[in-house]
């Protein structure tokens, strides 16, 4: 300040801002990485309470998507599954390690005679069989490993109705607020109608199923205890791809067909009328092209070969394996890279779990007296 009190420009300046709500929040949104977020929380009160709003942490994830962290990847029957990370920028470095952690016994002195993982955000359900049929269901937070590692109790008997055949059921996490919770979702089959894929967000249940030989998408509202049936686009069938949940509502449907990686969308109209999109389209011989890998890959290669094996939320990645190796597709920049290739111990691919960047950032929950813990 001068003689008389009075503040210099610079910090006069710097006061109009950081003093607006409005504008510190969107110095905030812009932000790049979740993590940078969370870092500024910590300055006071007031910071913290700007960045945690659920109306800014919706436009912070419309304009930074979730970042994929690596993937979990199982290509052998007693080969536990292990994490490969992708390449992150250094801000992001310590925590694209985090996932990687010792999945050989989940605290039992002899590995797990076959070991599945599922990725639900920053949660890890590991399911193990020993030598027993019952499997053991551990849930581990890679990214907060002290906060907890809990052991599910055994699901429900859903063998209620007579003539069906029940299959092993999903189990759906929820990591949020300070607990944890889950559901168990049984799928079954009755003759020619087998359920085959599920997937649940915005309040709603997504079944890709198989009726009469006729592949279908079932819809089930959980609010309002509604279930509908669709059918799939004519251009889509046969089917062989992933669902994927679309951002705000809906859902995507991802195929390849004549060596053409094809996006659904699926939503309603103004009228309440389910349409099926096509919403974008990726050639994979021009994109082999482009990225100068040999186009003879794909020679004599049809879409029987080619395997979808996972798909990220809004469609904006994607795992396929082409003749033993697996790429990473990026749908929005048709960037695709190799990522894993097989070996002499490895029979084929099991599974591959993609592991997300924790949505939204977890903030540091607020003391008496200002203070702020983990």
């Amino acid at each position: 300040m001068d003689g008389f009190g009075t503040p210099p420009p610079a910090a006069a300046a710097t006061s109009a801002v950081l003093d607006d709500d409005d504008l510190l929040g969107e110095i905030l949104l812009r932000v790049a990485f979740p993590t940078s977020l969370v870092h500024a929380a910590l300055v006071c009160k007031r910071w913290l309470g700007l960045a945690s709003d659920p109306v800014f942490l919706h436009r912070f994830r419309d304009l930074h998507p979730p970042r994929l962290l690596g993937f979990y990847v199982r290509t052998t029957g007693r080969k536990p599954p292990q994490f490969v990370p992708v390449p992150q920028p250094p801000e992001l470095a310590a925590v694209g390690r985090s996932p990687n952690i010792d999945l050989g016994t989940l605290g039992s002195d002899s590995p797990p005679r076959s070991l599945y993982v599922d990725c639900w955000n920053d949660l890890l359900l590991l399911t193990s069989f020993m030598d027993t049929n019952e499997p053991k269901r551990i849930v581990r937070c890679p990214l907060y490993p002290a906060r907890y590692t809990t052991i599910l109790p055994p699901v429900p008997d859903s063998s209620f109705h007579d003539g069906f055949t029940y299959d092993e059921g999903e189990i759906i996490l929820d990591g949020g607020g300070d607990g944890l919770s889950s559901f168990y979702l049984a799928l079954a089959s009755k003759g020619q109608q087998t359920a085959v894929h599920v997937l649940i967000g915005d309040g709603k249940v997504y079944n890709l199923a198989s009726v009469g030989k006729i592949d279908k998408l079932f819809v089930l509202d959980l609010a309002s205890s509604s279930l509908s049936l669709v059918n799939l686009p004519e251009e889509a069938l046969p089917w062989r791809g992933r669902l994927s949940l679309a951002d705000h509502s809906g859902v995507h449907l991802i195929n390849v067909k004549d060596l053409e990686i094809r996006i659904w969308l699926h939503k309603m109209d103004s009228n309440g009328v389910p349409n099926w999109f096509l919403a974008n389209t990726i050639c994979l011989r021009e994109i082999f092209g482009n990225h100068m890998i040999p186009i003879h890959m794909l020679v004599d290669v049809d879409d029987y070969y080619l395997a979808v094996h996972a798909v990220g939320f809004n469609a904006e990645f994607l795992f396929i394996e082409i003749d033993d190796v697996l790429y990473l597709v990026d749908i929005k920049c048709k960037v695709l890279k190799k990522v894993y290739e097989m070996t002499q111990e490895d029979t084929y691919f099991y599974t591959v779990s993609p592991f997300m960047m924790v949505s939204p950032p977890k903030f540091p929950v607020m003391k008496e007296g200002c203070d702020l813990k983990e």
